[in-house]
């Protein structure tokens, strides 16, 4: 969390190699985080440059709004992280199924890590359930079900893995579904042309 103007933001942070660190405030406040905690909405959506490509960085509860990843991914971003802390099983199966959900629909990478353990003297934070995951589009050549490497539920660990934005392109053009190309912005509004 961070303050700012007496404010609490819940910001996700993200280091260069070089030293460098970015900031992106959690855009969508849970009921509890502002009845409980007094937490602030941030105020927009940031775009982070890396060697490797164009990131977005959405926290827990973000990816379950559609528009806010579909803006990400008309910005040019091919993966979004998303840092995550839920509580109970409800809520870490809410998050990993809407980053399901959004890497299908935009074809992108998602990139979820979770809290795990507990802090019993801190509420709402009593008991984590979590998992690191990083998803795919479901489509060949990625794996059947969209899962390119995922740790043991609830435990502390990392998992690594190499992410080929190029497979991403070439899904993007001529995978068994086009879903990006394919969206119907004669029917709904396209944040591209915004």
């Amino acid at each position: 969390m961070t303050r700012k103007n007496d404010r609490l933001y819940d910001v996700a942070h993200m280091f260069y190699p070089d030293g460098r660190v970015v900031e992106q405030a959690k855009l969508h406040i849970t009921p509890t985080e502002v009845h409980e905690w007094n937490m602030s909405p941030g105020d927009g959506l940031e775009f982070f440059e890396t060697e490797k490509g164009k990131i977005a960085m959405l926290t827990c509860y973000d990816i379950e709004f559609p528009e806010i990843v579909r803006m990400a991914k008309a910005k040019g971003a091919d993966v979004i992280f998303c840092p995550s802390c839920t509580d109970d099983r409800h809520g870490f199966h809410r998050v990993r199924y809407t980053s399901h959900a959004r890497a299908i629909e935009n074809q992108v990478y998602v990139v979820t890590t979770g809290t795990v353990g507990a802090l019993p003297t801190v509420d709402f934070m009593r008991a984590n359930f979590g998992q690191a995951v990083v998803i795919t589009p479901n489509d060949i050549p990625f794996p059947p079900k969209g899962i390119l490497v995922e740790g043991e539920i609830n435990q502390d660990m990392i998992v690594t893995a190499d992410l080929n934005l190029e497979l991403l392109y070439q899904v993007r053009e001529k995978g068994s579904v086009t879903t990006w190309r394919d969206r119907r912005t004669d029917l709904y509004p396209d944040w591209e042309t915004k």
